[in-house]
């Protein structure tokens, strides 16, 4: 299966992360893991135009003194990816 991958640059990621990039809804937005000076996250975003999915990871800075921004040491790596049904048990 091929799957599109988005080639952006560090700023395009940033304003897609950050919601000021227009052409992209985000659908979900959650912390994955955690370094000593930053948290790890990891974004779905949907393209308006085609209805897309796309899937990357980024890290912004831990507190106000450890300033790292999104995609700040790294590429956007944005993948498309599909939304998938999948039935769990939990307890109550």
């Amino acid at each position: 299966m091929n799957r599109e991958k988005l080639i952006l640059t560090s700023e395009q990621g940033r304003n897609i992360v950050n919601g000021d990039d227009g052409n992209f809804v985000t659908i979900e937005d959650k912390i994955v893991g955690t370094r000593r000076w930053s948290i790890e996250y990891e974004i779905v975003v949907q393209r308006k135009s085609d209805g897309k999915y796309f899937k990357d990871g980024y890290r912004r800075g831990a507190t106000e003194n450890q300033d790292e921004s999104p995609y700040e040491w790294s590429e956007p790596n944005f993948t498309e990816v599909f939304p998938v049904t999948k039935t769990y048990i939990d307890y109550e």
